[in-house]
């Protein structure tokens, strides 16, 4: 039935909305919309930490953990400093509940900065809290997500997880987090290329979410059908969903699902073999990608760009974004990696607070002092740290790409070289063949024509000479004969080829 509904309704609207604008008209909407939306992500997170400084401890956390998906997917860096604030707030007043919650944003929050392993361990951590309360909502979402973020690594096991969260979740009323499970689980059917089963799910998450009017669902849920759909190779049956869902998102300025929703209608047309279109789109979701800094689906684009321009021949922009794709790529390690140590710096910081407020309540001020002048040292010394890293990865970037191109000059050159010494080898076959039918085989056939005179004047009775010169007739012939052989094969070109 929403099939329908979406073809009718949404699909000509659409369609009619990309047929009236040109591509600088819909690039100026587009980075409108950017910068309309980047200004607005900003002034929500500066915004919510001013509105919670007047209240109390529970209500910051509370407020904090309502900050809406989209939000935090926008500006995951904001949210993940929130999340931990209302972590170290939950632990101060010691409210199970709300610690597991924490933990459980984090989790999401770190993986969609792509900071897997300490998204694995918040949600474990998560788990281990909400297990205290028998919280059955709260355990059966964070295994279905855990299950989910770990389809990667090992498959089985994030079916193991997916399974458990989903049977947690049927025993409650929590219809937003089984459609998301429901959808996930479809995710992880298509990764094990049973498409029937994922477009069910897909079609149980989407249900759902459409009955309770989930307007960050919905689109995901659509995005989902399309996707297997084209898997299928059914594409007029997932383009409606796309469009819809791009409408959707647009609506709500949702940056991430916009450039997810373009990247999408890219491999549509990729896997069609229409990579001019399938360019297009992609470059609108690099823009997007960009301008929110999505690390991720920045080294994927540009991965599928260099694919389109290697399908159209268009080998230096194909070399190009091959690089730009190596280049996020190793960003995404780093940005890991220093997220990693500024945690465990964080941690380590916060034991040693709380032992420190424990044991020396009459020196605290002393202490928070002493740990402020610490932090200073440790930002400034952490600062120089990273800028030398930036310089060292830039100088390394620039010499690697030098001798990159060092090297195609020098294959170049080879190549140049060896087309040169094709082109003297065959004149000098065509030289050697001109002169040996100019000269040899003019002298061949003035002997063969002076035989023949020879043979007319001589008398019958002189057998012995007459076969004498028979025999020099038929010798200059063969011997001509095999001469016009060899010019022939001097300029027959698959001898020359073999020859090289």
């Amino acid at each position: 039935m929403f099939t329908q509904i979406v073809k009718t309704k949404f699909s000509p609207a659409i369609a009619g909305f990309f047929m009236q604008f040109n591509i600088k008209n819909i690039a100026f909407i587009i980075v409108c919309l950017l910068s309309k939306a980047i200004l607005a992500s900003d002034f929500y997170f500066d915004s919510l930490e001013v509105t919670i400084q007047k209240s109390s401890l529970k209500e910051k956390v509370e407020k904090i953990h309502a900050i809406p998906f989209d939000k935090m997917n926008s500006n995951t860096l904001s949210a993940i400093r929130l999340y931990k604030k209302a972590l170290e707030i939950s632990q101060q007043i010691n409210d199970e509940n709300l610690v597991g919650i924490s933990y459980e944003k984090l989790s999401l929050a770190y993986y969609y900065r792509g900071n897997y392993d300490l998204s694995i361990s918040s949600a474990l951590s998560a788990i281990k809290h909400f297990e205290k309360q028998n919280n059955k909502e709260k355990i059966g979402s964070v295994y279905s997500v855990l299950g989910y973020q770990m389809k990667r690594r090992n498959l089985p096991k994030a079916f193991y997880y997916m399974q458990k969260g989903i049977e947690f979740l049927e025993q409650t009323n929590d219809q937003k987090a089984l459609s998301a499970a429901y959808n996930n689980y479809g995710v992880l059917h298509e990764m094990d290329n049973d498409i029937d089963s994922a477009l069910f799910f897909y079609n149980k998450g989407l249900d759902i979410v459409i009955d309770i009017k989930d307007t960050i669902g919905i689109p995901y849920s659509l995005n989902n059908i399309a996707g297997a759909y084209v898997i299928k190779g059914e594409y007029e049956k997932a383009l409606p969903f796309y469009h819809k869902a791009f409408e959707m998102r647009s609506n709500r300025i949702d940056l991430n699902g916009l450039a997810e929703n373009n990247s999408y209608y890219g491999d549509f047309y990729y896997k069609q073999n229409r990579f001019s279109e399938a360019i297009l789109y992609y470059q609108k979701a690099l823009e997007i990608g960009k301008e929110i800094n999505y690390t991720y689906l920045l080294n994927v684009i540009s991965d599928q760009l260099a694919n389109c321009y290697i399908e159209t021949k268009d080998y230096q922009k194909a070399l190009f974004y091959k690089q730009q794709a190596e280049n996020y790529k190793d960003s995404l390690l780093n940005e890991s990696t220093n997220k990693t140590i500024h945690d465990l710096e964080i941690q380590f910081e916060t034991e040693k607070k709380e032992k420190q407020i424990a044991n020396q309540k009459a020196e605290l001020s002393k202490q928070q002092l002493k740990l402020k002048q610490r932090n200073y040292t440790l930002t400034a010394i952490a600062g120089l740290i990273l800028f030398f890293l930036v310089i060292s990865v830039l100088v390394y970037r620039r010499q690697k790409f030098k001798q990159q191109q060092l090297l195609e000059e020098n294959k170049l050159k080879e190549e140049i070289a060896k087309i040169q010494l094709k082109n003297k080898l065959q004149e000098e076959r065509l030289r050697i063949s001109r002169d040996l039918h100019d000269n040899i085989g003019a002298q061949f056939t003035f002997i063969i024509s002076s035989i023949d005179n020879i043979q007319y004047y001589i008398k019958d009775s002189n057998e012995q000479l007459k076969t004498k010169l028979e025999e020099l007739n038929k010798f200059s012939r063969i011997a001509i004969t095999e001469l016009r052989n060899t010019i022939k094969s001097l300029n027959n070109k698959d001898t020359h080829e073999k020859i090289n």
